[in-house]
């Protein structure tokens, strides 16, 4: 579950300060950004988490470990963004990057279903959005929770044309997963415990010919191997679902087919996940009445933010 530690900033107000990435300075020659950041060779080591990213709006998901391996928690950061392309460095925009805490847990299946915690953690989530595909870079500047100022981060990433997974205005697959009424037992489709038989009563198909607004989890508590997908569901899906069910359908999927999972540890994707082109794990889509993806969200999800887009799509006209 997500623990009410210290938040620099609230994660919506960081979010709608959106950096719009279009060149604004020029130096010739470019600077030095590099790829793969080395141990040893500075304060701050990022890594972006994200499947990728792409022209337009992003919602960058990004980790801080600093000179002795361990994690950076709890800092304020700022992210100064640069188009790398055509061999200059053209100065493209900033964006704070909100903390979200996070508890990792799993549901130990080989252990009576205990729900077992792992550790502390969590991101840094910024809203940019990049003019073009290509090279970009990023300049992350930290001020730890004791007010040290770190040494500034240069890191270089790669932004495409179009992701893996459905982008946003795309139209929503029409899946048509397994559901409770097709399965012996809820175990067979849901590695929850306490299983969540509300969230598994309708297909993805059926939901959005309905002309509702669906959330969509993809997700599996048992085998996340980010131990990131439990949290999700607890202190993202349940709470929304609790609030919204009358204006919105709640449907959880397993990205892999549970029965491999269980026999040989083998991750096959389930069709649902296939159709989705779902890379990773944990997602949530929020979906509107047209059919369209209206919002996502990868690996660490703050309930405020997935709510805050649901409300946009339930306002919509």
């Amino acid at each position: 579950m997500i623990r009410a530690r210290r938040v620099i900033a609230p994660l919506l107000a960081v979010l709608g300060a959106m950096a719009l990435l279009a060149g604004c300075s020029s130096s010739p020659g470019g600077e030095a950004f590099p790829r793969v950041v080395t141990l040893g060779e500075g304060e701050v080591f990022p890594a972006i988490l994200n499947s990728s990213l792409t022209v337009g709006d992003n919602r960058l998901v990004m980790t801080l470990t600093d000179d002795s391996d361990e994690p950076i928690l709890g800092a304020r950061v700022r992210l100064r963004f640069f188009d790398l392309n055509n061999g200059d460095t053209v100065a493209a925009g900033e964006a704070d990057a909100g903390w979200v805490p996070v508890t990792y847990a799993y549901i130990d299946e080989q252990s009576g279903r205990v729900r077992e915690e792992t550790g502390e953690g969590g991101a840094y989530i910024a809203s940019v959005s990049f003019s073009r595909a290509g090279d970009w870079g990023v300049k992350v500047a930290v001020t730890a929770p004791d007010g040290h100022a770190l040494e500034e981060a240069p890191f270089r990433f790669t932004v495409r044309d179009r992701s893996a997974e459905p982008m946003v205005g795309d139209d929503a697959p029409r899946s048509r997963q397994q559901v409770l009424a097709q399965a012996a037992d809820i175990a067979e489709i849901d590695s929850s415990y306490p299983p969540r038989p509300h969230m598994h009563d309708l297909t993805i198909a059926d939901a959005l010919a309905a002309g509702r607004p669906a959330v969509i989890a993809f997700a599996t508590p048992a085998y996340c191997a980010s131990r990131l997908c439990a949290p999700v569901m607890d202190t993202v899906m349940d709470p929304l679902q609790s609030a919204y069910s009358d204006a919105a359908a709640f449907i959880h999927v397993e990205p892999y087919v549970l029965r491999d999972m269980r026999e040989g540890f083998v991750q096959n994707a389930a069709p649902a996940a296939r159709e989705w082109n779902i890379q990773s794990e944990p997602w949530i889509f929020v979906v509107g009445p047209d059919g369209r993806v209206a919002a996502k969200f990868e690996g660490v999800i703050a309930r405020d933010e997935v709510e805050a887009a649901l409300q946009r799509t339930l306002a919509a006209p």
